[in-house]
């Protein structure tokens, strides 16, 4: 059974390998595409290197960095407790951002997503939510502080 257009194509923006999650990567079937799974069966979060799980692991949050020089590459991802982690780039000893993923479901229906940077290179982060397949970038530009992220409703599916 191939993969569902619409998982395929998240699947393929999130960098990930479908068929590590389980499921096949035919996305030239003739049949018609099939109404995706839970995400969170599909694409869990499975931290790694780059990979930060937020939340009880429904946030993946992966970022890229470009310096001016045009030195690129993924973010280095540390978790520090469930819902709080940092990413660094070029060592480390060397905090680049510092991101947090809360359940504000009680608040205003939404979770939430603040980061904040000692940075001045160009930043991509994205904040994937595994169970409804949604996801929120946030983009730095270069040479430009990072700018503070305080998004209150950032993902509105609650809980």
């Amino acid at each position: 059974m191939g993969i569902p257009r619409r998982a395929f194509l998240l699947c393929t923006a999130l960098g990930l390998a479908c068929a590590a999650a389980g499921v096949g990567a035919d996305s030239g079937s003739s049949a018609p595409p099939q109404s995706p799974g839970p995400a969170d069966v599909l694409f869990p979060c499975v931290p790694d290197d780059t990979t930060l799980c937020l939340n009880h692991g429904r946030f993946r949050t992966k970022a890229n960095f470009i310096t001016n020089d045009g030195l690129a590459g993924q973010a280095h991802g540390v978790a520090l407790t469930d819902d709080t982690g940092y990413f660094w780039f070029f060592s480390s000893s060397n905090v680049e951002i510092v991101v947090k993923v809360l359940n504000g479901c009680g608040v205003n229906q939404h979770y939430w997503v603040f980061a904040g940077g000692l940075t001045n290179v160009s930043v991509i982060m994205r904040v994937a939510d595994t169970t409804n397949e949604g996801f929120t970038q946030y983009n730095n530009r270069p040479n430009t502080p990072y700018q503070p992220v305080q998004d209150t409703t950032a993902f509105p599916y609650c809980p």
